[in-house]
């Protein structure tokens, strides 16, 4: 029987980068990962042990399993953190690591919660169960290095991409004294530029997550205005890199060079677009077209309105035709007809809070559709809400354009749900592009209506994200 330190002889484990760290597509990762475990495999090496984190180590555990379907001497560990490790993840990384993890030959639970120590000791676990180390690395302080001065502490053959400290001219980076396994290291961008707008895109994006299937398949008309529109709700910077990277067929040096941020922070940029992109929700445009996907949301959006409807008619019995086409045109319209300004919204604000009084029994937020809310003054002021948050807060809900809504769209709402005379007459003022909705004297004399129509995700507007994401300069 062989002995433990006979088995290490066999076993490779892996170390790497989350997807926003590493400096390379996903296709050149995966390429290099493969040759280096083709390599393992020729060198005797049957076991891999794999951390399951996104990114690097997930994609090292996926070749594994392509090449065990030809070779079935070749093993897969899996080394989980801890139980509930990938529960925040995306759908599309949950369920790759979960086939991962159901198809691997073993797994170790490292701990049974989280703990502050968790990924050190599932490092240590992996270096200490193995002879070679394969690490994708872009030379940055972090797990990945630490996990790699530990494996040649212990012992282990370390084989990185070797990244160099500095790019040299022409997208390439220099040499190193040490074992270089991938002495030619092309900088990103060079892969998406020999693919055409959009193809490279979408392909970065994930064809299996866009189409669901792992083959290009051109966009439609209607497909092409669904990634416009997903583009255009990301903010200016983001916009901007990926403009240059996408369109432009930039490497990271470039686009460094044009905005003058560092490559890394390019690439940090970069991958936060594509993560915001990845969002089923944003998706499907790009799936099924702008048009499409437009027109089943206005679907949903106005059966999540009538059920609002109902809850407010109950909270507010006094609510006439006028009330109710007020509530549709908030719903669908939002409240960007209303703010012109930060300072005319915030000038607005500070003379009604000062005029009613704090009251913690009121509802702070009060949904009237799949998009807006109405936020209470009162008790907003209760909670301590300032004028000038508020004020940020609409300004910024103002931009927001989820649905392109019409006022005609508010017209036919009202009428298909109730065909009176009397909701007609009151709807049809909606079509008058000059006309604003006010609410009926009988409503306000019944509750003296204090409130602001936000933005469904209007807390999480600050102004210092903003900043950090540059769009206070875009609003400016």
């Amino acid at each position: 029987m062989s002995t433990e330190a006979e088995k290490r002889l066999h076993r490779c484990c892996f170390s790497g980068h989350r997807p926003e760290k590493l400096d390379a597509p996903e296709e050149a990762v995966k390429g290099w990962l493969r040759k280096q475990i083709a390599a393992a495999v020729s060198a005797g090496y049957t076991t891999f042990l794999c951390g399951m984190g996104m990114g690097a180590d997930i994609w090292a555990g996926e070749i594994v399993l392509a090449m065990r379907e030809k070779n079935p001497r070749i093993r897969l560990v899996c080394a989980v953190p801890w139980p509930a490790f990938s529960n925040r993840w995306s759908v599309e990384w949950h369920e790759r690591y979960s086939r991962l993890l159901k198809a691997a030959d073993l797994s170790v639970v490292i701990s049974h919660q989280y703990r502050d120590d968790v990924f050190r000791k599932r490092n240590e676990w992996l270096a200490d169960h193995a002879s070679r180390l394969i690490a994708y690395y872009n030379g940055e302080p972090g797990g990945t290095r630490e996990m790699i001065a530990y494996a040649r502490e212990k012992g282990l053959e370390v084989i990185t991409n070797d990244p160099p400290e500095a790019p040299a001219e022409g997208g390439k980076l220099r040499e190193r004294g040490e074992k270089n396994y991938d002495s030619v290291w092309q900088a990103p961008g060079d892969a998406q530029a020999k693919k055409p707008y959009p193809e490279n895109i979408v392909s970065a994006l994930g064809l299996g997550a866009v189409f669901g299937k792992e083959e290009y398949a051109p966009l439609n008309p209607d497909q092409l205005a669904g990634l416009e529109h997903v583009l255009g709700t990301l903010p200016a910077r983001e916009r901007e890199i990926l403009d240059m990277r996408y369109r432009k067929g930039m490497t990271l040096q470039e686009c460094g060079i044009n905005t003058g941020i560092s490559r890394q922070r390019v690439n940090q940029i970069e991958q936060r677009a594509l993560k915001k992109l990845r969002h089923p929700y944003q998706l499907v445009y790009i799936r099924d077209g702008l048009e499409k996907t437009e027109t089943m949301l206005k679907i949903a959006c106005a059966e999540e309105m009538k059920r609002c409807l109902i809850e407010q008619k109950k909270r507010y019995p006094q609510m006439t035709e006028e009330d109710v086409v007020k509530f549709a045109f908030q719903g669908m319209l939002g409240v960007g007809h209303l703010v012109r300004s930060e300072e005319d919204a915030l000038a607005w604000l500070k003379k009604e809070m000062d005029a009613v009084e704090p009251d913690m029994e009121e509802p702070l937020a009060e949904k009237i559709s799949s998009y807006w809310l109405r936020v209470n003054l009162r008790a907003a002021k209760a909670r301590g809400k300032t004028a000038e948050e508020l004020a940020y807060q609409m300004f910024r809900s103002a931009k927001m354009k989820p649905v392109s809504f019409t006022r005609q769209n508010v017209y036919n709402f009202c009428v298909k749900l109730d065909g009176s005379e009397k909701m007609k007459a009151a709807a049809e003022k909606v079509l008058d592009e000059s006309w604003l909705p006010s609410h009926s004297l009988k409503y306000r004399e019944a509750y003296h209506p204090a409130y602001r129509v936000m933005y469904k995700d209007y807390r999480k507007f600050r102004r210092e994200d903003a900043a950090e994401s540059g769009e206070e300069a875009q609003e400016k």
